[in-house]
């Protein structure tokens, strides 16, 4: 492994030298991983932000939705990692039989428990569905978190129909974003993010697992627009993600009002807006033309295995 990047004084970025994937370093067990997702990461009854921005998650799902229905047949889809279950809820709705998995069953509680979506608390290496199951499997913003991203890619492989859609979502470690951000990177999140991918790194990874992409996005209006505000926000030596946590619900927050506790830096900061949020605007056309978004999404096919026939 070579060093990329030193974060803080425990984390670093360092690069695969056979690969070329970039890790987190040093890499957190299972048990000490979840002290980095504390309740109020999550939020309470999983709502993250205030109710404009609850709202527009829901306007970027129905989009979500729409261009999986454009993509892939009627049929089941698989949510890895579905948080509060608001995709597979939006799918079932439009007719399809959608499910979800997640690591704990706090994660899983609003999905299950209030929007009735069946979810499989556990591994997706161990989820007890049958192979060939589901037209549909979603990592959105997921991969990244996973330890071992190349066995949870054989294992939706497996569980997909051949010529059944992968949908991958990750922040993109070649982008503007993440040479102009460095450390203060919005989409870094270390030490909650194994790896960070390079679409390169990742195209290859998902031809190695027998996946074709179809379609690379750049366009992400749902991420990329702001994280180009909150790491130009950073870079100037505003507390770290301190925009996100204002716009977060109040139970998702570090500080119950940190506007008051920090009323200097709040003005400061909405001065510095004025400039940012043209300026942003800007390198997120750039990054559009240069096809360099600072997150990605992702549509592959499963190829057929061997012997298996193909599917129309």
């Amino acid at each position: 492994m070579h060093p990329v990047l030193a974060v803080d004084a425990r984390f670093c970025l360092a690069s695969c030298a056979a690969c070329g994937l970039v890790s987190t370093a040093p890499a957190l067990g299972e048990e000490e991983i979840l002290a980095f997702y504390p309740p109020a990461y999550f939020g309470r009854h999983n709502r993250r932000f205030n109710p404009l921005f609850e709202w527009l998650i829901r306007v970027f799902r129905a989009r979500r939705a729409r261009f999986i229905e454009r993509r892939a047949r009627r049929g089941r889809l698989l949510d890895v990692g579905c948080g509060r279950g608001l995709l597979p809820h939006l799918m079932r709705a439009r007719g399809w039989e959608a499910e979800g998995i997640e690591l704990s069953d706090t994660a899983a509680e609003h999905a299950r428990h209030v929007l009735g979506v069946p979810v499989y608390v556990g591994r997706l290496e161990q989820s007890p569905h049958p192979a060939a199951s589901f037209e549909v499997v979603v990592f959105w913003h997921v991969l990244e978190h996973l330890a071992q991203p190349r066995s949870a890619l054989r294992r939706a492989h497996e569980l997909l129909a051949p010529g059944g859609l992968l949908v991958v979502a990750v922040p993109n470690h070649e982008s503007l974003q993440a040479r102009l951000g460095g450390r203060g990177w919005f989409h870094l999140d270390v030490p909650r993010h194994y790896h960070h991918f390079g679409l390169e790194v990742l195209q290859r990874l998902l031809a190695d697992e027998g996946f074709e992409v179809e379609l690379v996005s750049h366009f992400v209006l749902e991420q990329n627009p702001y994280g180009w505000v909150q790491s130009l926000l950073n870079r100037l030596g505003f507390r770290p993600n301190f925009l996100y946590e204002i716009l977060k619900s109040e139970s998702a927050r570090t500080e119950a009002h940190p506007i008051l506790s920090h009323p200097v830096q709040s003005l400061l900061m909405l001065l510095a807006l004025l400039g940012i949020l043209p300026l942003s605007a800007v390198l997120f056309t750039v990054e559009l033309v240069l096809r360099r978004g600072g997150t990605v999404e992702v549509y592959a096919r499963r190829r057929p295995s061997t012997g298996e026939a193909p599917t129309l």
